[in-house]
């Protein structure tokens, strides 16, 4: 299999698709390589920019990258294009759905979600205590040495001020935790440490903890035991707590909603995004050459499950009203881009 990328655009994005792309395929040992023009011999033209595509100068299997159609115009050019294009791989269910309600083929279209570049960490999330630990243990320092064996060093940081807390930044380092320790209350540095922090936690019940009122005028989210004045605070609570195994759920649930949103394009990488527009090419020139496609079924919504074929999902027929509201969307983009055009000449 030959393909040939065309990109007729070295800006940072559309360039980047072709170039990610390319590396991708070469580590496939498949043929490919990136112009402004089409290869009359390559046995996939696959445009990155769908309005580039020239239908005078087409191969039997052209396929175009489709995004933003956000004014009639766009919507036209698209429509045109893909009465001699053999598929539009948009970047969204929700396009196929919209473009297949006002008009286009459902056979021309499916889609590919876009990828990252597999860099971006996780900022931890800080948590803040600005208390002194006492000789009775009021303080339930204990909570934060036990916490520290639970919850994820990866998600979490701590910012810590106040004197005795020493054992507990040591069990939090032993378990890989990145701590900013003051063992003495500093005022100025204080003022900066507040508004810095993502949660305020206090594991005390001795009526509450000063610091939990700074936190909320700082507008920090907090992490505080239900009692004495922290009940007087309307909405001051955001995750009340009382006992040791309350306060892991507490954690455990903010580390699943934050490893949800990670997990939910972890299998967004350019390798994957590659390997599924080489599926879809494969069944395409099967289906050029009259072969059968040997299909099994990946556990993915996008790329060759998003085909009309092989879909398990009926495209969403429009209500006339809701095809008005995207005829409308459209419109409103044209006027947008018509204003911000003529503004820019003046």
């Amino acid at each position: 299999m030959k393909i040939r990328i065309v990109c007729q655009d070295d800006s940072w994005i559309l360039e980047k698709f072709a170039r990610k792309m390319k590396e991708n395929l070469v580590k496939m040992n498949i043929a490919v390589d990136v112009d402004k023009i089409p290869d009359k011999n390559a046995d996939i033209n696959h445009y990155i920019i769908y309005s580039d595509y020239d239908v005078n100068n087409s191969n039997d299997i052209d396929t175009l990258m489709v995004t933003h159609i956000d004014r009639e115009k766009k919507l036209k050019i698209l429509s045109k294009n893909l009465e001699k294009a053999y598929m539009g791989i948009c970047m969204s269910e929700e396009t196929v759905i919209n473009m297949s309600n006002m008009g286009i083929d459902r056979k021309k279209l499916c889609f590919v979600n876009p990828a990252h570049d597999e860099v971006m960490i996780p900022r931890k999330k800080i948590i803040g205590i600005t208390c002194r630990v006492q000789s009775d243990g009021r303080k339930r320092e204990v909570f934060i040495s036990k916490l520290a064996k639970i919850i994820s060093p990866n998600l979490f940081s701590f910012k810590i001020m106040g004197d005795g807390w020493d054992k507990q930044v040591a069990d939090l380092k032993d378990n890989g935790f990145t701590v900013e320790y003051t063992n003495e209350f500093v005022y100025d540095k204080y003022l900066e440490l507040i508004p810095s922090l993502d949660y305020y936690l206090y594991t005390g019940q001795d009526e509450g903890q000063m610091g939990f009122v700074d936190a909320l005028a700082a507008g920090v989210e907090t992490i505080v035991t239900s009692q004495g004045y922290h009940l007087d605070a309307d909405c001051g609570i955001t995750y009340p707590f009382n006992s040791f195994e309350e306060l892991v759920q507490i954690f455990k649930s903010i580390e699943n909603k934050r490893k949800a949103m990670i997990d939910s394009v972890a299998s967004w990488t350019w390798d994957e995004y590659t390997k599924k527009h080489v599926e879809l090419w494969k069944y395409f020139i099967s289906q050029k050459r009259g072969t059968q496609y040997k299909y099994s079924k990946p556990g993915y919504i996008d790329g060759i499950n998003s085909v009309e074929e092989f879909t398990d999902k009926t495209t969403k027929k429009m209500s006339k009203k809701e095809k008005l509201k995207i005829a409308f969307n459209l419109f409103r983009g044209t006027l947008r881009h018509k204003y911000f055009v003529n503004i820019k000449k003046k």
